[in-house]
Formats: C-alpha cells, sequence, structure tokens
C-alpha cells in the first residue's frame, strides 16, 4: 500500500485553473509524489497527519532565469555587491584573496553614492602579477589588469576593449572583448571549484523555496559540450536531492536548434544575446544614452535571428533571446512574426528574456503572437525610481516605461518571473515583492498575480503546467511551507521559507 500523507491546520492556497484565483483551504492530501486532495476533513484513519500550526503552504517557487555556476560564485566573499562607493571599492579589491586566479564580481557603480565608475586601478595595486577579473552586476563587462589583458591575447581589432584617448586599454572590457575574457577564465578556475559553487547555488535555491530552475548554460558549444555539461549538473543535482535535477529546465543558450532537438528538449536559447545591457549602456537602444556615447549594440543581423526562430518553429521547439533595448526587442518579435506568419503558433512558444524596454506596441505584438517573456521585478528595484539607474542612462521618460509589468498582464502577455541570480539575489519571495513595490504605481501587482509569475506562469514557460506550478489534484506535490501569510498580509516582504517540498518529500528545512 502506498504512504498516503495528509497535510492539516495549514492555510493551502490552491489555484483555480478557470480563473486563476487563488481559495484557501486547511488541508491537503499527498500520495505517490502527487496532491490527492484538498479540502476538509482528510486526515482519516491510517493516514499519517503532519500538523502546519498554521503555517502557509504556496505552490514550490520557479526562477525563469538562473546562471547557476555565477550564482555559487558569488555566495560569499568574492561578491562586491554591497559597496557603494569608489573607497570602499578599492579596499575591498585589495582585501581579496592572494590566488593564483582573482576573481570576484558583483560590483554596481551605477549606484555608487560618489557617482564615481570602477576601474582597474585597484586590480593593479593589489594584483599586479596575478590573473584577476572583475565582472560588473550585469556580467555585461568586466575590468582586468595588465596581466590578465596580456594572457588574453585578444586580437587589437576585438570589438569592447576600452582605451584611453592615446589608445591604451584601460583594462575595461565590453561587447565581444567582456564575453571572451569572461569565457576564457572561467575555463581556467579549477573544476572541482567550479562544481562546489553550483552545489552552494543549488542548496541556497532550495532554501529560498526555488524549486524550479531555468538554468541558463551559456559559452558552451557543440553538442558534445552542452551534453557533458548537463551529465554533470544533473549528478550534481540528484546528489542534493533525486527530485531535484527533473525539476529543473535546462536552456541551451545556443542558435544552434539541432543541439536541443537531438537532446528531446522543447526550448533552446534563453541567453541568445541580441543585445547588451542598460547598466554597460550595451542594450540596444533607439535613442542615445543620456549619460554615456551610442545606442549600444545588437549582436545578430536581423537575418540571423529570422534564421534561428525559424529553424526552432520547424522542429517544433521554442527558440529563446535576450533582448532588453527596444531596438533588440524589435528584432526579436519581428524575427517570430515572420516565423509564425503573423499569427500564435499552435506547438512552440517563444520567449524572451528580460525585455526590460517594450513599446506599447511592442506589447501588443507579444500579445497577439504568444510570445512569452521571462522578466526579473527585482531590476525595478535596484534601478527604477527618481535618480535611479534607468533615469541617468535613459531620462525620465523611458525609464518611467521600464519593466511594465501591469500593463503586459492586462494584455494578455504571459510573464514568468526570475532573478536572473547572481545580478538579483536568488530569492523568488524578494521579486514578489519587487511586484508589489513596483516605482511606477500603474505596474504594480497584486500578490495573486505575483505568486502566478514566480509559479504556473514560469511552469508554463518551460512546458509543465500540466504537471506542476499549482497545488491541485494529480499535480506534483511541489509547494513551500512559509512562516506566514503574504496573500492575507499583501506583503512578501517579511515572509520566510521554512520548507521546500518536491514531489512530496521534504527537500529543505530552517525547523
Amino acid at each position: 500500500m502506498s504512504a498516503r500523507r495528509a497535510f492539516v491546520n495549514g492555510r493551502i492556497y490552491a489555484r483555480d485553473p478557470a480563473t486563476g484565483a487563488y481559495h484557501r483551504r486547511r488541508e491537503m492530501v499527498v500520495e505517490d509524489g502527487r496532491i490527492l486532495a484538498l479540502g476538509e476533513g482528510l486526515c482519516g484513519a491510517g493516514v499519517e497527519c503532519v500538523d502546519l500550526a498554521g503555517a502557509t503552504v504556496l505552490p514550490a517557487f520557479a526562477d525563469s532565469h538562473v546562471h547557476l555556476t555565477d550564482t555559487g560564485w558569488f555566495l560569499g566573499a568574492r561578491s562586491l555587491s554591497d559597496v557603494s562607493s569608489y573607497a570602499q571599492f578599492e579596499a575591498r579589491v585589495r582585501a581579496l584573496p592572494d590566488s593564483q586566479n582573482v576573481f570576484a564580481g558583483q560590483y554596481d557603480d551605477a549606484r555608487w553614492s560618489d557617482g564615481r565608475e570602477a576601474d582597474a586601478r585597484p586590480l593593479e595595486a593589489a594584483f599586479p602579477e596575478r590573473l584577476a577579473l572583475l565582472v560588473r552586476v550585469d556580467a555585461h563587462s568586466c575590468i582586468v589588469n595588465r596581466q590578465t589583458l596580456a594572457w588574453l591575447d585578444l586580437a587589437p581589432e576585438t570589438e569592447g576593449i576600452e582605451r584611453t584617448a592615446s589608445g591604451t586599454p584601460t583594462g575595461r572590457l565590453l561587447l565581444d572583448a567582456n564575453w571572451r575574457a569572461q569565457t576564457a577564465f572561467m575555463a581556467a578556475l579549477p573544476e572541482r571549484e567550479r562544481r562546489a559553487a553550483e552545489g552552494r547555488a543549488l542548496g541556497e535555491a532550495l532554501r529560498q523555496g526555488a524549486l524550479h530552475l531555468h538554468v541558463q548554460l551559456v559559452g558552451l558549444t557543440g553538442r558534445e559540450g552542452f551534453e557533458a555539461e548537463l551529465r554533470a549538473l544533473a549528478a550534481l543535482a540528484r546528489e542534493l536531492a533525486p527530485e531535484l535535477a527533473a525539476k529543473i529546465h535546462w536552456k541551451l543558450c545556443t542558435t544552434d536548434v539541432s543541439i536541443a532537438a537531438g537532446l528531446g528538449l522543447p526550448y533552446v536559447g534563453g541567453d541568445v544575446f541580441l543585445d547588451g545591457s542598460i547598466g554597460s549602456r550595451t542594450a540596444a537602444v533607439g535613442r542615445p544614452y543620456l549619460d554615456g556615447s551610442g545606442q549600444g549594440k545588437l549582436f545578430y543581423t536581423d537575418a540571423e535571428v529570422a534564421a534561428y526562430v525559424r529553424a526552432a518553429e520547424e522542429r517544433g521547439i521554442s527558440a529563446g533571446v535576450h533582448a532588453i533595448g527596444d531596438r533588440a526587442l524589435e528584432q526579436a518579435i519581428d524575427a517570430v512574426d515572420a516565423a509564425l506568419g503573423g499569427h500564435r503558433s499552435p506547438r512552440t512558444r517563444h520567449f524572451i528574456e528580460h525585455a526590460e524596454m517594450l513599446t506599447d506596441a511592442q506589447i501588443e505584438r507579444c500579445a497577439r503572437l504568444g510570445i512569452q517573456l521571462s522578466m526579473q521585478p527585482q531590476f525595478d528595484a535596484l534601478w527604477g525610481g527618481r535618480g535611479g539607474m534607468y533615469e541617468r542612462r535613459l531620462g525620465p521618460e523611458r525609464a518611467r516605461a521600464m519593466n511594465r509589468l501591469a500593463t503586459l498582464l492586462r494584455a494578455g502577455v504571459v510573464v514568468a518571473g526570475g532573478d536572473d541570480s547572481p545580478v538579483c539575489r536568488l530569492a523568488p519571495l524578494e521579486g514578489m515583492q519587487a511586484c508589489l513595490a513596483h516605482h511606477e504605481a500603474g505596474q504594480r501587482l497584486t500578490p495573486e498575480q505575483a505568486l502566478t509569475l514566480y509559479t504556473y506562469n514560469a511552469a508554463r514557460l518551460g512546458f509543465a503546467e500540466g504537471r506542476t506550478g499549482a497545488l491541485a489534484p494529480g499535480l506534483a506535490a511541489d509547494f513551500v511551507v512559509l512562516d506566514r501569510d503574504p496573500l492575507a498580509q499583501g506583503s512578501f516582504a517579511t515572509a520566510h521559507v521554512l520548507q521546500t517540498w518536491g514531489d512530496g518529500r521534504l527537500l529543505s528545512s530552517i525547523t
């Protein structure tokens, strides 16, 4: 006889699939890893009862955009996320461990109180004879010392090597130079350290209630490279919890659709970079940046993006791209429109990562074509509002039109929530709170809408809504237990995850 367990005396939120509304139940019965029933008086004879003591049960959270290795690297001393001035930056760089490869990141000089920008001088002073690299919070630019620049041996014409007026490299790398530097530097780090970092990230995800991870696999080439990485990461996840590996959505960040098809995946891409970021001034925008030169850059031609999406559609695979600036978003939407002939596809769900700068016309097209969006509400919390990075880079008019969550939902666009960890903390509760506290009052979501972004809609992004993403009979018993009720209180700000369950098994607990 299979084990049956009833969770009783709780605030258990079941989602009505017809209306999307959440209804509170007191009891939930789980059997063979699935939800059997929700309601009242379900704990009968021979059923193990678990007293929730009034705790709140929600569907297990998802994070629709995670960089697993980087998240693990920056869980600790390598993170410079709390630096708030150039002087602090200098001090923290000097305090980094003097290892063979000095590596740190997460600095966000757009938020520093003194208005200065990070440069290579602290690296040169502290580690002149070491390989040393610092990654900006958005990962779209980095800083290296002269020793590292020589080791990289980049061709002088490589795009993105910042230089002084006299032609001397400053140590700041953007665009192609940035990605080449990061790829080479990360490859030089010991594999055991990389796997340990990924293990830390997976453990942190479970502690935060993030059971369903859309993991971006960037910097790999060829089917063999992706297959080897998938085997290693899946084995690592199984070591932590046997149920975890099956909950992860692996996003192969490549335009080679045949690799995803060969691996039987329903999606491809994700961080296929059509442009860069607002913070590094590399996102492709229609009007120039106000606090720097240029309009960013498109990394692919229109024809290349169109061919990628068309190849995916022909194989019945959903194609994803990274697009932030309005020019990049137009390129992405045009490619989907062309591949679908102006109509929704009955079998694919093409998607855009980030989608920060959508215009009204682009939102209407996303709704009409069924383009799904993987967005990061914490971006607004970090960079929105008066005097924030968006306003300094783009001006108040464009800044107010960033990350238009409520407008997108009203238009009928499916939006999934994520943190782009480590750009933001891997903390779905913080992402949900950011939905409620958007700097533009008209873009704020209700608690129920915010929860749906990080549960059901994220499951839809991964073609998993028939298996998980809500609490309903027949679905997987994937849920989190919270110390309070954010839906009743109208806030996620003070809620904490007590337990994370996957397929009816306790995977993480702080009690």
